[in-house]
């Protein structure tokens, strides 16, 4: 049977190799944070670039589209042949 002095010795080995590991827990725990703040900082910029990559396309559509009615236009009204 194990007396109090016994258990004492067992606690206290228990508690040096636990202590270290509880540290680095906690040190990673810090990191993990750290990463998710970083995370959420970037899924902020890149939904930003995204909106703003979508706005440009739309703009160079409708661009595209409104020269290509213009030309069209002035190709039907000087008789040239259509490129298909």
């Amino acid at each position: 049977m194990l007396t109090k002095s016994d258990l004492k010795q067992i606690g206290t080995i228990v508690e040096e190799k636990v202590g270290p590991i509880r540290r680095d827990v906690a040190s990673v725990k810090e990191d993990v944070a750290s990463v998710k703040e970083d995370v959420k900082y970037l899924r902020k910029k890149v939904n930003r670039i995204d909106k703003t990559v979508s706005i440009i396309v739309k703009n160079y559509d409708e661009g595209d589209v409104q020269l290509g009615r213009r030309v069209k236009t002035i190709e039907d009204h000087l008789g040239l042949p259509k490129n298909n």
